[in-house]
């Protein structure tokens, strides 16, 4: 594909066949909806029979929905176009035995107003380039139920698996400045490049396509039996000159030992600098079996620290009440704990953090008045919520076998005045 030039950004995709030459398993689009400008990448793990293939399914869903519904919050255009491509493979998959879906993912950016909303689903990567340095974007989705073909040990959540799945959504827009470079592509492998061999190609005055062309080879060099498929979009002509972004999960940090190889691999020529390297390596060796093991260590003191990253979960803390059971026993009720509404919160996202139906929330008496005209949740307001009908262990470890998605439904849709009222009396109310 040619590098094609629009006012604020040009832009280039490429894709990778895998050893059989299967390179539809593994597509890419761009295409211009009123909701703003769209750039997919989506893919799949095994091949369908036919000229349709699931990633060309995905593509074409998701242009259908961005093309007919436009929405003034292009977060919610993202989300819900994928929530509702996840859908649309999910019934076809259970209607269709022959229609197998295998680690379909996607990842779907949209341009729109000089600012860039994006989602994803499955096995995807995003990446900001400065000119300076790359920005990992995105992080893993995991399913919030058990999923017997989820069988990776990150528990990634790919698109078709469950009927009401919600993407991975960033909640806040990326605001590029010129010059800058996002790089999306399938799979995840694109973590395992070095940094300066990434913006080694990124900062060559080679064509646009060329540099996609340049980082999906480099990548197949490495992972030869599997396809993908990525696009290079290119900033230029903004009004704004302050960037805004937020970082995902990077990849983890080299170990000193892969610090040591690095510094190897950049100066082969130079044996010399090898063998101090070398030699350096053998003696943080020495020093930190010496650290461990002789240096009389004491015992470890464990300490909480409490963390809050992109894609991670708050941990509220929580009062609980201890009261005494029929049989003597003493269970824990939790009580209520507030949480502000942050932008892009839906009610999925709400309950990813506390496993509690929106029913609940919406009909706390704290809460009355607190929601929009069509019951979601506003921007900046504090919600009350009643944890003790949570599904969480955590967060309600005397009951939560009571409020599990198999009792409540997916939507929430077994819970009512009548459920609730059974619940409570099953729930131990205190003296």
């Amino acid at each position: 594909m040619a590098t094609r030039k629009l006012k604020n950004f040009e832009f280039a995709g490429f894709q990778h066949a895998d050893a059989s030459g299967q390179a539809t398993l593994h597509t890419f689009d761009a295409f211009e909806t009123p909701n703003g400008f769209v750039f997919l990448v989506s893919g799949s793990a095994k091949r369908m029979e036919g000229d349709l293939q699931v990633s060309d399914l995905i593509n074409e869903r998701v242009r259908y929905y961005l093309e007919n519904e436009v929405l003034a919050n292009p977060v919610e255009a993202v989300r819900n176009a994928l929530v509702y491509a996840n859908g649309f493979v999910f019934e076809k998959r259970r209607k269709e035995p022959e229609f197998v879906v295998n680690k379909a993912s996607v990842l779907c950016l949209l341009v729109r107003d000089e600012k860039v909303y994006y989602a994803w689903m499955g096995d995807v990567s995003l990446f900001l380039y400065t000119g300076k340095r790359r920005y990992h974007l995105t992080w893993p989705l995991k399913p919030t139920e058990d999923i017997a073909e989820c069988t990776e040990t990150a528990q990634i959540l790919y698109l078709g698996q469950q009927q009401l799945a919600e993407p991975a959504v960033c909640p806040e827009a990326l605001v590029p400045v010129d010059d800058d470079m996002l790089f999306m592509a399938t799979g995840s492998a694109w973590q395992s490049l070095r940094e300066k061999a990434f913006c080694s190609v990124m900062a060559d005055s080679m064509p646009t396509h060329t540099k996609a062309q340049r980082l999906v080879k480099m990548v197949a060099e490495q992972e030869p039996e599997t396809p993908v498929a990525a696009q290079l979009i290119a900033f230029y002509n903004l009004a704004q000159n302050e960037r805004s972004f937020v970082a995902g999960k990077s990849a983890p940090a080299p170990t000193v030992l892969e610090k040591i190889q690095a510094k190897i691999e950049d100066k082969p020529k130079n044996t010399l600098v090898k063998s101090l390297l070398v030699a350096l390596g053998v003696v943080v060796l020495a020093y930190m079996f010496w650290d461990i093991f002789l240096n009389n260590p004491q015992r470890p003191v464990n300490v909480q620290v409490s963390r809050t990253g992109v894609g991670e979960t708050d941990r509220p803390a929580l009062d609980t009440i201890e009261v005494a059971t029929e049989s003597g026993d003493q269970a824990v009720l939790p009580g209520d704990v507030e949480y502000v509404v942050r932008s892009g919160d839906t009610w999925g996202s709400i309950y990813r953090q506390f496993e509690v139906c929106s029913w609940f929330i919406r009909n706390h008496p704290p809460n009355a008045g607190k929601f929009d005209a069509d019951d979601n949740p506003v921007f900046n307001t504090t919600l009350v919520i009643p944890v003790k009908y949570s599904a969480s262990p955590r967060l309600n470890p005397s009951y939560y076998q009571e409020f599990t998605t198999d009792k409540v439904g997916n939507a929430c849709q077994n819970v009512n005045e009548a459920f609730k009222k059974r619940a409570d009396q099953k729930l131990v109310s205190p003296n």
